[in-house]
């Protein structure tokens, strides 16, 4: 781990996580289908050898989904402790990543990995169950991408783009509020709906923002080969944290005798 300045668009300090398969900081495949994939590759490094690959190749309708995802509230207790509590919509300061479209894709051009917020809303009770659960998406079509490039990373800086709401629980009102055109703020300040029969939420700068994950499917409906890199989110200037994907430790300098070579990921690592 280490502390970069990078000149703009990333003219602003942040601590440096480096995210490998051997050290994987708490990110995980989620919700990766049969036709799905999610793995570090080394195909499209950005700063060092590598980065996220992402792909569908669908064969069955619904199946084309991979995500990674971060969840950093693995507090479980009743009535609900939440691990990172200043982690919240209203203080949330930075957002960005590098995103990259392979040109051999052959679904729809508009389509790129996404970025996901995974959030809780609480009811305030001792009860979770009383709690909404979802996600605040961000997706490139609906904030000016289309088609997107490709061939090339690309840097978006989303904090304050468009996102759109899927509520997860309570499953009774689960399901995509179908409002595109909303920011962060407006979530907060002006409760967006969607249409009639879509879920309702009432989100405030004090719903609390517990993970984040980026993804690719699901009914893309044709190959989609992309890569994500440089995962930043912050909330404020003493809690940004930049994530960067590898397949190898480039921080570790390999100058010991015993170190010894890992075929599995094609690098040096020190036993």
């Amino acid at each position: 781990m280490l502390v970069l300045c990078m000149v703009s668009p990333l003219a602003a300090a942040f601590e440096e996580v480096e995210v490998t398969p051997l050290n994987p900081h708490g990110w995980l495949p989620a919700n990766v289908r049969d036709d799905g994939l999610v793995e570090h590759s080394k195909n499209q490094p950005l700063f060092g050898d590598g980065s996220l690959l992402l792909a569908t190749d669908p064969q069955t309708s619904g199946q084309d989904k991979a995500e990674y995802e971060y969840l950093w509230q693995q507090n479980t207790s009743i009535p609900p402790v939440y691990d990172f509590p200043q982690r919240t919509l209203g203080n949330v300061s930075d957002l960005s990543y590098f995103w990259y479209r392979d040109s051999a894709s052959l679904t729809a051009g508009h389509f790129i990995p996404v970025f996901r917020l995974i959030f809780i809303d609480d009811a305030g009770t001792a009860d979770p169950l009383d709690d909404t659960w979802g996600y605040l998406v961000w997706e490139g079509v609906y904030n000016g991408i289309n088609p997107a490039a490709t061939d090339s990373w690309q840097l978006s800086d989303i904090v304050n783009q468009n996102f759109w709401v899927y509520v997860t629980y309570p499953q009774s009102n689960s399901g995509t509020i179908q409002n595109f055109n909303s920011t962060l703020d407006d979530w907060i300040n002006g409760s967006p709906v969607g249409q009639p029969g879509d879920p309702v939420v009432n989100l405030s700068a004090n719903t609390y923002i517990v993970g984040v994950s980026v993804g690719v499917g699901s009914g893309w409906g044709d190959d989609f080969i992309g890569y994500v890199d440089a995962v930043r989110v912050a909330f404020g200037a003493g809690d940004d944290y930049l994530y960067n994907f590898e397949v190898c430790s480039i921080f570790e300098e390999n100058t010991n005798p015993d170190v010894i070579f890992d075929d599995s990921f094609e690098c040096f690592k020190r036993y």
